[in-house]
């Protein structure tokens, strides 16, 4: 937003999104301290009746426009118009948690997104300094997130639980309009629905944080045969620890731990017990000591990592394995399912127990070869492979094996991740990409003509990924990049090089596909946007 005031929103848990309907006064001051309403336009008047007009076109006299056609090139110079305003209408650059300088809209020679589309007014960040500085502001209760990389929290995220009002959750729509219209600093800032929406040519309410990236002016387009980029992946990249995103736990901010001391470890008893044979009731150094640990390389993606986000790492987690567990526990015949309770009293009943690989289901006590982070859930985490991190459950208490009787109805199998996207029909976030290293709407200085790396992932929670296609032309032509064998346990990181030959502003889409059980492509229900400004 043109000058940074934040918005002291009323909400239910949902407003992780609520920058979404933000919007400015039009005399606010820009960054750079000069006044946006000033000298904004050609000379205003105003009749009697208080209606606005220009003198460009009449004489002293007056008449009208055809009568003064003489006096036009005296009073109009379209090249000096057209440049005045792109210089008053430069857009507006922050600086973001991470360090980095990022501006949400292109600049352009006419001026056209600030003048004509008000684009430095509209969106979530145009009034909000962060989606994560939104939730922790509430007035009622929300859980609070942090980022790994560096990347901002968006709309997308929010719509990860909010859009189909799945997990017990209320959906966006139901109150982000009466928590705006009905807040007086949304009013103070001429707030609007075009704040937060886009409305198409069929008069369809869209999304402006989805929609801006195709009415942005300003893009430079390279087509693919002259972009040039190389293109390259692993599956072995490990993020650092400092690089893990972070969700709250339901407890009490002060009930939370904010250090690793081996005391917590030598305390915590886990109870292990239902229809087995040999319960066990240890503390996590106990279990440590007789089970011994074992490591594996693995990801952790949140369900409510939707389109273009990333809240997905992925490390070397060490634990002891859930098979010696089970070995030693010996469940009963019929068992059907592992039921997880964590301190905070969030509880998981598993996938069926015949459809996890417990050799690689840990009771995680390490990351990266040191103890497991208090926001990771120190000082045991349980990590399900192939699923969301909705089933790696933080600081375990109980772990209970349990017999879930069957209603009769098979239910549809849609696999593992976030709900539907009604816009689409598709599967929001399965499968999913995004850009780790820059924040979208970078500003990289002295870039032009040198050789620049785009670090990301490609995702599918339990589907592998079969391939991820970029385009620098808004999708026009692509450059495809094939991931054969792909190992779905594990992240696709990928990495691109491109060097923009000029300055100006460029937008990659990315589009992903995946390998659903059938054999058949699951294409992205979004392609991913990432803008960046080469200076």
């Amino acid at each position: 937003m043109k000058a940074k005031q934040k918005l002291t929103v009323f909400s239910l848990c949902l407003v992780m999104a609520l920058g979404l309907l933000a919007a400015c006064t039009p005399s606010e001051t820009k960054a750079d301290g000069s006044d946006d309403a000033a000298d904004n336009s050609s000379p205003i008047d105003y009749d009697s009746f208080g209606r606005m007009g220009n003198n460009i076109g009449f004489g002293e006299d007056g008449g009208t426009y055809l009568d003064n056609y003489s006096e036009y090139n005296e009073k109009l110079t379209y090249a000096d118009k057209v440049a005045a305003n792109a210089e008053r209408n430069t857009p507006n650059t922050y600086t973001d948690q991470f360090g980095f300088t990022y501006q949400p809209v292109p600049a352009d020679e006419k001026g056209w997104n600030i003048s004509y589309l008000n684009a430095d007014d509209r969106g979530c960040l145009a009034c909000h300094e962060s989606i994560e500085d939104v939730v922790m502001s509430l007035d009622t209760k929300h859980n609070v997130y942090a980022m790994g990389y560096p990347t901002q929290v968006t709309i997308a995220n929010c719509l990860g639980c909010h859009r189909n009002a799945g997990f017990g959750n209320i959906q966006l729509v139901e109150t982000l309009h009466g928590i705006h219209n009905s807040n007086p600093q949304f009013t103070a800032m001429d707030g609007s629905c075009d704040s937060c929406h886009f409305i198409d040519s069929d008069g369809k309410f869209n999304l402006w944080d989805y929609a801006k990236y195709d009415l942005y002016k300003g893009i430079t387009d390279v087509k693919a045969d002259e972009a040039n980029l190389d293109v390259t992946y692993d599956q072995t990249t490990i993020s650092d620890n400092s690089q893990l995103f972070f969700e709250s736990l339901n407890n009490e901010p002060s009930e939370w731990r904010t250090d690793t001391d081996p005391a917590v470890a030598d305390a915590w008893t886990l109870t292990i017990d239902g229809e087995v044979e040999n319960p066990i009731e240890m503390t996590v150094t106990e279990l440590v000591e007789k089970f011994g640990t074992k490591s594996s390389v693995q990801k952790q993606g949140c369900i409510e990592n939707a389109t273009g986000n990333a809240w997905i790492y992925q490390a070397e987690l060490t634990g002891v394995s859930m098979k010696d567990i089970i070995d030693y526990v010996k469940p009963a015949d019929g068992v059907t399912n592992i039921k997880c309770t964590s301190e905070d009293g969030y509880n998981m009943v598993s996938p069926g127990f015949d459809e996890i690989n417990y050799e690689d289901c840990l009771l995680v006590t390490e990351i990266n070869g040191e103890p497991l982070p208090a926001h990771q859930g120190y000082p045991v985490t349980l990590a399900v492979p192939r699923n969301s991190a909705a089933s790696y459950i933080k600081a375990i208490q109980s772990i209970s094996f349990v017999t879930v009787p069957s209603d009769g109805e098979e239910e549809e199998e849609e696999g593992v991740g976030t709900p539907l996207d009604p816009d689409t029909g598709k599967m929001q976030g399965k499968p999913n990409s995004a850009v780790l290293n820059f924040p979208d709407g970078v500003v990289l200085e002295g870039q032009a003509g040198k050789e620049l790396t785009i670090e990301g992932y490609a995702d599918a929670y339990d589907e592998p990924i079969s391939k991820v296609e970029y385009s620098l032309d808004h999708g026009k032509t692509w450059t495809t990049l094939e991931t054969p064998d792909n190992d779905p346990t594990c992240w696709t990181y990928w990495r691109l090089n491109y060097t923009p030959q000029e300055a100006g502003s460029y937008l990659l889409k990315i589009r992903t596909t995946s390998t659903q059980p059938d054999g058949s492509d699951r294409v992205c229900s979004r392609d991913t946007n990432f803008l960046f400004h080469v200076k």
